[in-house]
C-alpha cells in the first residue's frame, strides 16, 4: 500500500482506491475552537482490513477563532 500521509484528500483516495483498496475517510478537527480553511490532508493512514483502509484528514490552515470581547 502506497503511504499517502500528508497528501491531499482527494489525491490520496485516487492513489489506493487504484491499488485495490476500499477507502473510508474519517474528518478530524482541533479540539480547540479555531476556523479552519485549505485542502483536506490526510493525516493519519490506517489499515482496517486486506483490502480496506481508513484516511483521517484536517484541513491543511487554522487560525484561532476570535475571542469574545470580556464584559
Amino acid at each position: 500500500m502506497t503511504d499517502v500521509l500528508g497528501r491531499d484528500l482527494e489525491h490520496a483516495r485516487r492513489v489506493l482506491e487504484a491499488e485495490g483498496f476500499q477507502v473510508e475517510v474519517v474528518e478530524t478537527r482541533s479540539p480547540r475552537r479555531v476556523e479552519m480553511s485549505g485542502p483536506l490532508r490526510v493525516v493519519r493512514q490506517r489499515q482496517t482490513g486486506e483490502y480496506s483502509v481508513q484516511l483521517a484528514a484536517t484541513h491543511e490552515r487554522y487560525v484561532p477563532a476570535p475571542r469574545a470581547p470580556r464584559a
